[in-house]
């Protein structure tokens, strides 16, 4: 079951989290996320971006995903809400752009140059990563974390055009 907590100095360093708050957040620490800790899951926001330049307000992020000792960087971008949903309250339609395991960054590929390739070694496990993932941004409540008063999210995650 997901929690929003905070990370400790002991968390903090176990999970090398410097090396990633200095890849993603320029030094700046980060010091809560989701946690799952019966099953060793973990989701932390890394990095957000506000676009509203071509008259709809998309976010890009970034996400680091810790899965049963498996580092994921996942870019998603979230979007309008379709008409169904529009006006509902704590609610995001998010999109995922791009995911990856650990360095093996594939430049480029949050802006569609290349197709989002689920990682291959994982490909067994797709679809409970891709819930868990899901159910760490609900609970996150898309990022807010402990700063979320709400008690409950709602997630339309998309990949590859399918609703996970």
């Amino acid at each position: 079951m997901f929690v929003n907590e905070a990370i400790s100095k002991e968390q903090y360093e176990a999970h090398n989290m410097k090396a990633i708050d200095i890849r993603w957040r320029f030094g700046i620490p980060i010091m809560d996320w989701t946690i799952d800790k019966q099953n060793n899951i973990w989701l932390r926001l890394c990095h957000k971006k506000i676009d509203t330049d071509n008259g709809k307000r998309e976010i890009d992020a970034t996400w680091i995903f810790y899965y049963k000792c498996v580092l994921f960087t996942v870019f998603t971008r979230q979007m309008s809400a379709p008409k169904h949903r529009i006006g509902l309250e704590n609610y995001a339609c998010m999109e995922i752009l791009d995911i990856y395991i650990g360095d093996r960054y594939r430049q480029g590929n949050v802006n569609k140059l290349f197709p989002v390739e689920f990682p291959k070694e994982f490909a067994p496990q797709k679809n409970q990563i891709l819930q868990s993932f899901k159910k760490a941004l609900e609970v996150s409540n898309a990022g807010l974390g402990m700063a979320s008063t709400t008690k409950e999210f709602i997630v339309d995650l998309i990949y590859e055009g399918e609703l996970v």
